[in-house]
């Protein structure tokens, strides 16, 4: 008599290999490969230009996953399921969801390939380790927004008709991404407590974002920092559009004292701006993962969005035929992308007209999915060496990935009934 496990493994195995043959075949693979070699060894290596071009080769890299995880998908289960193929799986005494499965893990398995390839080419690279950031000592965030909602609430501001809870998240947001201006000869001071423990071997300072808007030849800044009754003053030399990284003496920091550092513009350029969000772009960067744990988390978040396009190809190809599989899965994909990079709008403002108050829950609540990584941005972390940290891995895997292939796999009974009807 057969076991159990032997009953259930054989079937699996053979749809994981017929999913394996399935998107190996023809050139899609190869021409992926041919595409990757070409964005990461045709680049410049050094200098502000290479990180540029390593995060848009990256960009470019994971779209054409993205696409031909879903694509593949589809041609995994709806190409048999047009030819009537299907029928002859359930004449054994198998489960739909043993054939969902089976062709969902052999079909991402050549594109696990296909992303290990790309994590060796990013050795060749030279990113910096992943540091992690320690933001300064501001004010409260829930505070501050309980204050801010109290003070629309009696100046009779308050959107009508919105939940409280939207409001505290769309204020909350605002604060967050509120800029502050550096104006000359005004300096601002920002205390940094660092962490209990040793002290750091390599301590950073770092402003990202676009804080010179473009005029950084025009601008002059200067950084002084107060710590353990010690002052030390620097210039950084080289601006970029991007912000700047400055290394910061090593015994300037001690766990026990606080670190003072103010920001000066020595120039009296007026139509020259520097910009900034205090709780997003200053840090100070301290000693974390090596490159190659960071670069590691970043293919593993490429191939679980990978998984969850495979899936969306497979659970339309459940239902539907393959040119309209290939279609609606496309057409879904861009709606996802431009749901999750649209850009944040006010409470009000979406309360404006009808259409907003329809369009903007709708968007959120299909990207949910997806701003969780437009949030984490995985890719701009690893250029900046920012290290993605590993609770944030586990929470997109648990609350993104995994309920996405679930609910996927709900598909697989209409396979089956529409199979079995014919």
């Amino acid at each position: 008599m057969t076991s159990r496990p032997h009953f259930f493994l054989r079937p699996l195995a053979a749809e994981v290999a017929l999913g394996w043959r399935r998107a190996v075949r023809g050139p899609l693979l190869t021409a992926l490969g041919l595409v990757l070699l070409l964005l990461f060894f045709c680049a410049p290596t050094q200098g502000e230009t290479a990180a540029a071009w390593t995060a848009c080769s990256l960009g470019f890299a994971w779209g054409i996953l993205l696409i031909s995880g879903l694509w593949s998908g589809g041609l995994a289960y709806a190409a048999d399921r047009d030819r009537h193929r299907l029928a002859l799986f359930f004449t054994k005494p198998a489960s739909p969801w043993l054939l969902w499965w089976g062709r969902f893990l052999g079909t991402l398995a050549p594109f696990s390939v296909a992303i290990f390839l790309l994590w060796i080419l990013l050795l060749f690279r030279n990113l910096p380790p992943g540091r992690f950031c320690l933001p300064p000592d501001l004010p409260d965030l829930e505070l501050a927004t309980q204050q801010e909602m109290n003070h629309l609430r009696k100046t009779e501001r308050l959107p009508k008709n919105v939940s409280e809870r939207r409001l505290a998240r769309a204020v909350r947001t605002e604060l967050r991404n509120r800029y502050t201006e550096l104006r000359p000869e005004e300096p601002r001071t920002y205390t940094f407590s660092i962490p209990n423990g040793r002290p750091p071997s390599s301590l950073d300072f770092r402003l990202s974002g676009t804080p010179f808007m473009g005029a950084k030849e025009a601008l002059s800044l200067d950084i002084s920092l107060f710590a353990d009754g010690k002052i030390e003053r620097f210039r950084p030399d080289a601006l970029f559009d991007t912000g700047f990284s400055l290394p910061l003496p090593k015994q300037i920091a001690h766990p026990s004292q606080p670190l003072h550092l103010t920001l000066t513009r020595r120039d009296t350029h007026d139509a020259a701006s520097i910009l900034y969000r205090e709780r997003e772009d200053l840090a100070l960067l301290l000693p974390g993962y090596s490159a190659i744990l960071n670069q590691t988390y970043l293919c593993l978040l490429l191939l679980a969005t990978v998984a969850m396009m495979v899936a969306l190809g497979a659970a339309f190809g459940c239902a539907l035929s393959l040119p309209v599989t290939l279609f609606s899965g496309s057409a879904i994909l861009l709606a996802f992308t431009a749901a999750a990079l649209a850009p944040t709008t006010s409470v009000a403002d979406e309360q404006a007209t009808r259409w907003g108050r329809f369009s903007a829950p709708v968007a959120y609540t299909v990207a949910q999915p997806f701003r969780a990584l437009v949030t984490l941005n995985p890719i701009q972390r690893v250029i900046d060496g920012e290290a993605i940290l590993t609770q944030e891995i586990n929470r997109f895997l648990l609350f993104s990935m995994l309920p996405w292939l679930l609910c996927c796999s709900l598909a697989a009974p209409l396979t089956a009934t529409r199979d079995e009807t014919l």
